[in-house]
């Protein structure tokens, strides 16, 4: 099998045609599709294989992050018959130059989308560098490096491992996912919590999160996986938005 192919653009702002070119381009040279329009689009990947693949650049990058550029109709992935999210390169690559306009450039939305409209329909351009999916970072990273990379010391990662917060799947090793999860360790120790308290707050989610999965449980037994995941990952959401509700409640009433 060929090798799958995502893409990274050179660096720059997307660049406008001349106009002679754009007045010039008639039906038949137009663009056909969605940016970018080179890549392939055959859906070859699912949310994990997007996730590994776009993580190590973007590590705060989740499945409901996902589920909410595909809402927006930002980033569309096509459906299984089961409802599975299925992504193709340009689909990742896509999501790397919305990612990176939100980073990089702090644009909202709205914005990001009129952006890519343009670029839909080639009176922009964004040059992109194909590569290879598969030469992506290790999606496994050590202590060390996992500190590095949430902006932290080495010493919180022992003490989130000693405490269950965060177990490493490899001997010596965690997944690159967890990033996010030492990042906001770091941000709630920092603010003046602990890493006891932190278990605490972490296990209830965990709970949330097994709760999520039984209520959708009765859709994945009729063999609709992906619309069960869909439906667990919205409940779960819910949950943390209540939790952030009744947080900023309580506040109110001091």
């Amino acid at each position: 099998m060929a090798p799958a192919y995502a893409a990274t653009p050179f660096p720059g702002e997307p660049r406008e045609e001349p106009s002679s070119v754009s007045e010039g381009r008639d039906a038949a040279t137009a663009p056909k599709g969605r940016w970018p329009h080179a890549l392939s689009h055959e859906p070859i990947m699912r949310v994990s294989d997007v996730l590994a693949l776009v993580q190590p650049e973007f590590p705060a990058l989740t499945p409901s992050k996902l589920r909410f550029l595909d809402a927006q109709g930002l980033v569309v992935p096509q459906r299984t018959g089961s409802g599975y999210r299925q992504y193709s390169p340009a689909d990742a690559e896509r999501l790397r130059f919305v990612l990176r306009e939100q980073r990089d450039h702090y644009r909202p939305l709205s914005v990001i989308a009129d952006r890519l409209a343009a670029l839909d329909a080639g009176s922009v351009t964004e040059a992109v560098v194909p590569h290879e999916v598969g030469d992506e970072a290790s999606p496994w990273v050590d202590a060390d490096e996992l500190a590095t990379l949430a902006g932290t010391e080495p010493e919180l990662i022992a003490a989130l491992e000693e405490a269950g917060l965060l177990p490493a799947t490899m001997p010596g090793r965690f997944p690159r996912a967890s990033i996010a999860v030492v990042r906001a360790a770091a941000d709630y120790v920092e603010a003046g919590g602990d890493v006891r308290a932190a278990r605490v707050v972490a296990n209830a989610a965990t709970r949330e999160a097994d709760q999520a999965r039984r209520i959708a449980s009765p859709i994945k037994a009729t063999g609709r996986s992906g619309e069960a995941e869909n439906a667990a990952e919205e409940l779960g959401e819910a949950a943390v938005r209540l939790f952030g509700a009744v947080m900023r409640r309580s506040f109110e009433r001091d």
